[in-house]
């Protein structure tokens, strides 16, 4: 998600516009406009969000501000939380496809400007990563550290905290010791 000041009215600025929104549409973002203005000396919306699949709500601050600009207010919408799922990626997968494919990328910069064959490399290489990501429930998430030494942590950790409290350090260092 982006947010933040444009300096491009979609709906009045022609050229410009075309150009932000085949940017955005390249990057898989979709605009999320205001109804309202938000240059406060002229008539223009120049500030708005851009997101990838994200429900998101804006509104502009109608309250005193120092800036010309209204400040913009962002609310995502949803019932879950992030916290209920992980995600990891498969770096040899993503490893294995440049491979394949550096060879063809390594001719391309000879055939248009730099800058056109670097957004579609970002382009490739943001895509490739997600193809390359795998997603998981976090209840079904295995600790990277084996159940035995996370209870020896655990009782580890209580013994601190009891030597702290009783300020008995021989305690401390004698359960840290074994």
């Amino acid at each position: 998600m982006i947010l933040g000041d444009f300096n491009i009215d979609i709906e009045q600025d022609g050229e410009k516009a075309d150009r932000l929104l085949k940017w955005m549409g390249s990057c898989c973002h979709g605009p999320v406009v205001l109804d309202s203005n938000t240059l406060l000396r002229s008539d223009r919306t120049i500030d708005y969000a851009a997101t990838i699949g994200v429900d998101l709500t804006i509104q502009a601050y109608e309250g005193d501000t120092t800036s010309d600009h209204n400040p913009l207010l962002g609310v995502m919408v949803g019932d879950k939380t992030s916290a209920d799922g992980g995600s990891r990626s498969i770096w040899p997968v993503f490893t294995l496809m440049l491979s394949y494919i550096f060879d063809y990328w390594g001719k391309e910069w000879n055939t248009e400007p730099y800058d056109i064959i670097y957004e579609r490399l970002i382009s490739f290489l943001t895509l490739l990563k997600t193809r390359c990501q795998q997603h998981f429930k976090l209840n079904h998430a295995r600790p990277s550290i084996p159940q035995n030494h996370v209870k020896l942590l655990t009782q580890s950790r209580s013994l601190a905290f009891k030597a702290k409290r009783k300020g008995d350090i021989e305690l401390h260092c004698k359960k840290s010791a074994e």
